[in-house]
């Protein structure tokens, strides 16, 4: 109908018996579009008692995530985490 926005929808699946929480979205530095960026969000799968970090495309949200990071201890759900673009200056040899 004229005058309502459209709003974009997709979705991720996940394999059986695995859940995110905690999603964020990152912006790209220097995007133009509403959906430059990653989505980032805690994964748990309830079979392993396993947690990882999932970062996904906006631009590519069915696909397979960009990177999965896995973690060392189960995250809990409800767990939330904020992302903001900061400069880092990281002096050679300090890491």
């Amino acid at each position: 109908m004229p005058g309502e926005d459209l709003i974009k929808v997709d979705y991720c699946m996940f394999e059986e018996n695995t859940f995110c929480t905690g999603a964020a979205f990152v912006s790209k530095q220097g995007g133009v579009e509403e959906d430059d960026g990653w989505i980032i969000t805690f994964v748990h799968n309830e079979d392993t008692d396993t947690s990882q970090v999932h970062i996904i495309d906006t631009k590519n949200f069915s696909s397979n995530p960009e990177a999965e990071i896995s973690l060392p201890c189960s995250v809990p759900y409800g767990f939330h985490a904020a992302f903001m673009h900061v400069q880092l200056q990281i002096s050679k040899g300090s890491y």
